[in-house]
């Protein structure tokens, strides 16, 4: 019975991802499973209980956590934080995750099927797994665009993948300015969204509701970790933070008004709820951390993101969408100029553009719905392409 592997270092989106793929093939009874999960190293607890069903097992690289938090650390740039990192990162292959990954891989797959071949630590497996002889699938795991100053480069997508699991057309021409060969790149869609889409949010929101007490006029801030990609230091992105809320202030004189800042799982959210603390309208803003964050967009009127996935899922659920310009960058990945969302300068007033975000301005629906469709080949279905694919490669490799 051929064996499958898949690799994740993150308890939420790679399990979301991985997990239909893992029951349908489990569900088969033709393979068997086994998840190799890095997220002791992330500062993460691996989610053994969601991948408990049979012919499917799971193995810790790490047994116990060797860090307190899964969010970065401060990015301050410059080449010596560069090359410490990369020092950091050589010490803790060699001397940490080498030898376990080893241990993990005792009995060597058919097939790997991954989230990433350029973050450290995968970069470093794919070339232990190509040495080896051990194909693998790279399922694209978000929306790709540059980093400027990144250590890995614009390196994903290159790591020597059998098979590249794409969601849409845009990003197959990503993968093929990379440099991969077009026999390689099928257009699969993320199995992430067959469930997601499809699951009842309703209850979740409307205990969020009541938790906080929030109205109907939510505003939605979507940050993520724009410090670790090299758009900016940690205190410029707290910064940047800072000079959006200060500029929308009138927004606050109506008590109903909430702003949600929903933060990535590798951010702070004691240093954002520092920020906020001492602001007069403190209250009518929340700070989230840990948590799904569909719900949310039931709840909100307009959704902002900075450079992240999590814009195209707003897109999905129908929500108006704003880019918030990053100082010196501008606005990050294709959103603004494909004309799926708004651009929210810094060359204007902010409190208008975010107005008349709130008040439904979304621009053209054709635009978007395009956009849409050529990001993600489709809204469903996704499993099934990723499961036929894994198929495909298991039998031309025996």
């Amino acid at each position: 019975m051929p064996q499958i592997d898949f690799i994740i270092s993150n308890d939420s989106h790679h399990v979301a991802m991985f997990l239909p793929i893992v029951r349908a093939l489990a569900a088969s009874g033709h393979y068997r499973c086994r998840i190799v999960s890095l997220c002791e190293f992330r500062g993460l607890v691996s989610p053994t209980g969601r991948f408990d069903m049979e012919r499917v097992s799971l193995r810790k690289v790490l047994p116990i956590k060797i860090r307190s938090s899964p969010t970065v650390g401060q990015q301050v740039g410059g080449m010596r934080a560069t090359g410490l990192r990369q020092l950091a990162r050589a010490v803790s292959w060699f001397g940490l995750l080498q030898p376990n990954v080893r241990r993990c891989f005792d009995r060597a797959p058919d097939l790997v099927v991954l989230p990433n071949d350029a973050a450290f630590p995968y970069d470093h497996i794919c070339r232990w797994l190509r040495a080896r002889g051990i194909p693998f699938l790279l399922v694209q795991e978000g929306i790709r665009f540059p980093l400027p100053g990144a250590i890995d480069g614009d390196t994903y997508g290159q790591g020597g993948a059998a098979a590249v699991a794409a969601w849409g057309q845009t990003s197959a021409d990503y993968f093929r300015r990379q440099g991969v060969p077009d026999e390689r790149i099928h257009l699969t869609g993320s199995p992430r969204y067959d469930e997601l889409l499809a699951a009842d949010w309703q209850p979740e929101a409307r205990r969020l509701k009541q938790q906080w007490g929030w109205d109907d006029k939510n505003l939605l801030f979507l940050s993520n970790p724009i410090d670790d990609q090299g758009f900016c230091t940690t205190p410029e992105k707290y910064d940047l933070i800072r000079r959006f809320i200060r500029a929308i202030e009138p927004l606050f004189d109506d008590p109903g008004f909430r702003l949600i800042i929903k933060l990535h799982g590798r951010e702070s959210l004691r240093d954002v709820q520092a920020l906020v603390a001492g602001l007069a309208y403190a209250r009518q803003i929340s700070v989230l951390g840990v948590g799904p964050v569909y719900p949310l967009f039931l709840l909100s009127r307009a959704a902002i993101v900075l450079a992240s996935t999590v814009g195209l899922e707003a897109l999905l659920f129908g929500l108006p969408l704003g880019v918030l310009e990053i100082p010196r960058v501008g606005f990050v990945y294709d959103y603004v100029a494909r004309g799926a969302a708004r651009g929210l300068t810094w060359s204007q007033p902010m409190l208008g553009q975010v107005r008349e975000l709130l008040d439904g301005a979304v621009g053209d629906r054709g635009l978007i719905e395009a956009y849409v469709s050529e990001t993600l080949v489709g809204r469903a279905g996704a499993t099934d392409r990723v499961v036929q694919l894994i198929a495909r490669l298991v039998d031309g490799n025996r």
